[in-house]
Parts: structure tokens; sequence; C-alpha cells
């Protein structure tokens, strides 16, 4: 949303604390959390995809320590592209508008995107986990391990993971986690065409 509530133009960057409001943030009876980003929508400076996302307050020193994102959640709508990002390392300060690596719930499957050099596109990607239904509810790990970055996900007994190195060229850049429905839809006219996704467990370290 803007910084009016509406659903146009600028989005409002940051809400601290992060607001409920219905229907983009909702807590339920069960106490998690539903995110509601349509593709029509307020979006940021340097980005052309709405979102609700939780962006962490601590940022750390890429390549620096051991920092782990742990989530469960289910994806219950995908927007016309088919795909959600669902957790982020994220430059922050005055490099706040390059992602470090992306993680994707794309067509059933979760999938990451790293970014190679912070100032020319590209990306390493990589497939953890395939077959995830729309409405099922699986579990992802992201670790940031000094010039290493594993994923891994599972969903009914079943698991992947993956480890890619981070480029040199990162080393040292402040970054954060970021976690919520960040959907990749083009903007349409549609008032339903969007991503829906609830989190029952979000844990940082």
């Amino acid at each position: 949303m803007n910084s009016s509530g509406g659903t146009s133009g600028n989005a409002a960057v940051t809400l601290n604390p992060a607001a409920v409001k219905s229907p983009w943030l909702v807590r339920n009876s069960d106490g998690t959390l539903t995110f509601w980003a349509p593709t029509k929508g307020a979006t940021t400076t340097n980005s052309k995809h709405p979102r609700t996302e939780l962006v962490s307050t601590s940022d750390w020193s890429a390549g620096s320590g051991t920092h782990t994102l742990n989530a469960t959640l289910k994806v219950q709508q995908l927007p016309g592209a088919h795909d959600i990002i669902i957790g982020q390392i994220h430059c922050g300060g005055s490099t706040s508008s390059i992602p470090l690596l992306m993680l994707h719930y794309n067509n059933g499957n979760v999938t990451v995107a790293i970014r190679t050099s912070p100032t020319v596109a590209g990306t390493d990607n990589a497939t953890i986990l395939t077959g995830i239904p729309l409405n099922a509810t699986f579990s992802y790990t992201v670790t940031s391990n000094g010039s290493n970055f594993t994923m891994s996900a599972s969903y009914n007994g079943r698991s992947g993971s993956k480890t890619i190195a981070m480029r040199s060229a990162f080393k040292g850049y402040d970054v954060r986690w970021q976690a919520g429905d960040y959907q990749q839809g083009e903007q349409t006219s549609s008032g339903t065409d969007g991503g829906r996704m609830t989190i029952s467990s979000l844990t940082k370290s």
C-alpha cells in the first residue's frame, strides 16, 4: 500500500513496527500471518512488483559469521507469473536497491537466485525442491556461513539442499533478512490477481 493506504504509486517503504492491516497482512486466530500482494498495487522505488514483506531490523556484513533464516509456510495463490519470492538476503543502507539472494516458490518448486555482482545483472540459479502444491505446508532454511549460502526445503517427507558460493564482490556489504510475499507478476488492472501466502513459523539467528 502507499502512504495513504491506497494501492497505486509509491509504496510505504518501511512500517516500523510492521502493520497488521487487512487485506495485506492479517493475523489469524491461530497466530499465523497471511500475506497478500496484488499485482495491482503500490511499489517501492526500485521495483515494479508490489510486495508485502517483513524486513529484519538487524543487519550484518556479508561474508561474516553464520546467519540463518527458518520459515514454515504455505502458498495459497500465485500471480499470473506463477512466482513469489518467499525469502531474501537483501542489501541495506546505501545499496538497499540490490538483492543478494532470492528464494522463490515458482509453480510448485522452491528455487534460488543469487546475484553474481552488485553492479551487473546476473544470477547463479538452483532448484532446491520440486512438487509442492498450493495450500501445502512446507519449510525452508537459508544459512549464510562465511563465503557460502546453504538453502534447504522440506515437504511431505521429502527434502532438498544446495550450497552455492557467495561472489567475493559482495563481501563486506551491509545485508539483512526479508521474508514474505514478494509476488513477481506484472502490474495488471485486476483486483484479484496476486500472491497470497501464510507463514506459521519464522525465526532468524
